[in-house]
């Protein structure tokens, strides 16, 4: 993370913008089903670690003076999934999300010819290079 910005330093002329994305923790991940939300996810521990050193690297070139935030927010990023089989398959070789939230698989079970879709926030801060 801190080499990316430091290249897009080098790269970027003063006063250009550079677009810094990426998961945004805060903002649990859910699963929707036939339109609403249906259940959540937990992240691993090594996914909140990287998530935690990708916030303090941008804080910490920002506290140094080569960007300014000019604006930060998130978006809603989704993928789908044809039916439960295919979640559990994908959350049993995710190294993003360890499990549900407990409790909230059962509720599911409805719905699970699909589709579903997994919804995570990125969260973006807009830099200009000082």
């Amino acid at each position: 993370m801190v080499d990316a910005l430091r290249s897009a330093h080098r790269a970027v002329k003063r006063g250009g913008l550079v677009i810094d994305a990426r998961p945004d923790a805060s903002r649990r991940p859910r699963v929707v089903a036939a339109g609403r939300v249906r259940a959540w996810l937990l992240q691993s521990s090594d996914a909140d670690l990287r998530d935690d050193r990708a916030d303090g690297s941008v804080a910490r070139l920002v506290g140094r003076g080569l960007y300014r935030v000019v604006r930060s927010g998130h978006v809603w990023h989704s993928t789908r999934f044809a039916d439960l089989t295919d979640l559990d398959a994908y959350l049993r070789d995710s190294a993003r999300y360890a499990a549900f939230e407990r409790g909230t698989r059962p509720r599911l079970a409805p719905f699970r010819d699909g589709p579903f879709d997994v919804r995570r926030a990125i969260g973006f801060d807009v830099l200009e290079r000082l």
